[in-house]
This record gives structure tokens, sequence and C-alpha cells, in this order.
């Protein structure tokens, strides 16, 4: 469960900045890679994502989409799959008008995905505790003869906001640029592609 934040379009400055910062900005050698695109697409709201209502008093009440993509608002259900955030929002203050907030969480599985030039492509639950990007490539029995370590992409969404890396783990796996060995978050899809020769 993640919470949602209507500013992701003023984040994605702030990676360029860091590149266009001018020499009197120094980025350690171990720091995490910037992203290599990013893109904001309209959040819609979707099965199981949550409104919290905060009333008056400080008393909250959440409110869960269906797996069918209904909302249940007192008596009656209504379909917001589909429908913006603001749209979700708007239509969940009309039932309760004098709340003073509410939130909308989007509900993220708790796996990371490896797909591509591995033994074997695997979705694996982060439950266990903390998982960097080699632990889900180790959990994948590794590269195969044919994976292109330089250019493995890791695939990162939240709240509508979409940040691709490009890692070299060539590099990573001599001792060097050991910060691209990214801790994962839920939902993120790490992708090797293979190498052609």
């Amino acid at each position: 469960m993640t919470r949602i934040f209507f500013h992701a379009a003023l984040a994605v400055p702030l990676a360029f900045c860091v590149a266009c910062a001018g020499p009197q900005k120094h980025v350690p050698a171990t720091a995490g890679p910037v992203p290599v695109s990013t893109a904001v697409v309209p959040y819609e709201v979707a099965a199981l994502d949550e409104a919290v209502v905060v009333a008056g008093d400080g008393q909250r009440e959440t409110l869960q989409v269906s797996l069918e993509g209904d909302l249940l608002l007192g008596e009656s259900s209504r379909r917001v799959k589909g429908m913006s955030s603001g749209e979700f929002e708007a239509l969940v203050r009309k039932s309760f008008p004098h709340a003073r907030s509410v939130e909308i969480r989007e509900f993220r599985t708790n796996r990371v995905t490896v797909l591509g030039e591995v033994f074997h492509q695997i979705h694996t639950d982060l439950g266990d505790g903390p998982m960097r990007v080699m632990d889900a490539v180790a959990s994948a029995n590794g590269f195969t003869p044919l994976a292109n370590r330089r250019r493995v992409k890791l695939v990162r969404q939240n709240a509508g906001r979409i940040a691709v890396y490009e890692l070299d783990l060539r590099e990573m796996m001599k001792g060097r640029g050991l910060g691209q060995n990214l801790l994962l978050k839920p939902g993120d899809v790490i992708t090797v592609p293979r190498n052609f020769l």
C-alpha cells in the first residue's frame, strides 16, 4: 500500500537538475542511478485502492474499491474503476460533505518481477525483508549466458509516475558502481535484455 501524492509532475525535473547542476556539484560514485526516462501518466482508480476519510472530529474511515471496481457509499454502490483521482475524491466528498480530508491510497502488490535473460522469470515477494536488484536476479537463478548485464532495466511506477533506470550490473559485479544495486519497491519490474553479438 503506498500513499498517492498528486505533485508527481514536480518530481520529474529534480532528476534533470542533478545532471545539469554544473561542475560545482559532486555526486559520489556510489550514488544511485538517475532515471534514463520518466513519464507522468494520468492515474486511474483500480481494484483494491482505498479512500481514507478523516471526519471533523478526527475519526478515520477507510473505504476500499472491490475487486470488481465498485465502491460502497452508504447503501449504494458506485462503479469507480477507471476514474481519475479528482473524480474519485469528489465522489467520496459528496458522500462525506463534512470530512476534514480525503486521502487516496493506491494498492500495490508486495511483489517484484524479474523478466528476460534470467534462468527463471519470476514474481517474488518482498514480505521477507528488504531486497536489492541483485537479490532479485539471484532469486531468478542468475543471468543466462546471453544476458546483457550492462543494460538491465528497472521500471518503477508510483501514482502515475513511471521511471526507467538503466543499470550496469556488470560493473557492479566487478565491485564498481555499487550504488546501482537499488533497494527494490513493491511493483518494480526488472528486465534483463539479450546481448546481441
